[in-house]
């Protein structure tokens, strides 16, 4: 455990309390364990590589302002499962379309223990039409459709949208931002990927803003 907090603290300057950094060792031993069956994660990537991208996963947790969370294409849970660690009082919906990595989801939460976590083989337009809630947070992470996102933070579906993507992606997006609120953060060792946050703000604040 000490190697793995040596890391985060270097490439992250993250300080995590001990059960989760824990928590993340044994999810990441699930994911190259399941990873010799399923094609969940590259072959060729190293433990540190995937300690930086759950490094990166975290540091997105630091923006949620919302109660609920939903992780759009969830794929092998990079970002859904570290935002479920770090609060486990939050509940947080992971969406994925594929049968195989939606088992990897659901045995990752079982070992994790974590009851803030449902799993759902749904496409994320399939799944939001069923929900009703609003205080709602949609993550993602190298999703190939973004504006599906920025179309349910329009209509006020989702109150807020954090993607980590890279800025070429949204330029070429027609985004419509009345009423948006857009803010990006960097993310430590890439320059090619950003952290945008946008919330869908009320009339009032909006008109306070201009």
């Amino acid at each position: 455990m000490g190697k793995m907090r040596t890391e985060f603290e270097t490439s992250q300057s993250l300080e995590l309390p001990v059960e989760s950094r824990a928590a993340i060792d044994v999810f990441i031993d699930l994911l190259f364990t399941y990873n010799q069956k399923f094609n969940l994660i590259s072959r060729q990537i190293t433990r540190a590589s995937l300690l930086q991208l759950v490094g990166e996963s975290l540091i997105l947790e630091r923006y949620i302002n919302r109660a609920r969370v939903i992780d759009a294409g969830s794929g092998n849970g990079i970002l859904g499962i570290p935002v479920a660690l770090l609060d486990k009082e939050r509940p947080v919906i992971l969406v994925e379309t594929k049968g195989k990595k939606v088992l990897f989801l659901e045995e990752a939460r079982k070992n994790l223990k974590l009851d803030n976590v449902r799993v759902f083989r749904s496409t994320i337009e399939d799944y939001m039409r069923e929900e009703n809630g609003t205080d709602i947070s949609l993550v993602s992470r190298g999703f190939p459709h973004p504006q599906i996102f920025f179309n349910f933070l329009r209509k006020g579906i989702i109150r807020e949208l954090l993607l980590i993507t890279s800025g070429n992606k949204l330029e070429k997006i027609n985004l419509d931002m009345v009423k948006m609120e857009q803010k990006t953060y960097n993310l430590p060792l890439r320059n090619n990927l950003k952290i945008i946050k946008m919330e869908n703000v009320s009339r009032e604040t909006y008109k306070q803003k201009m």
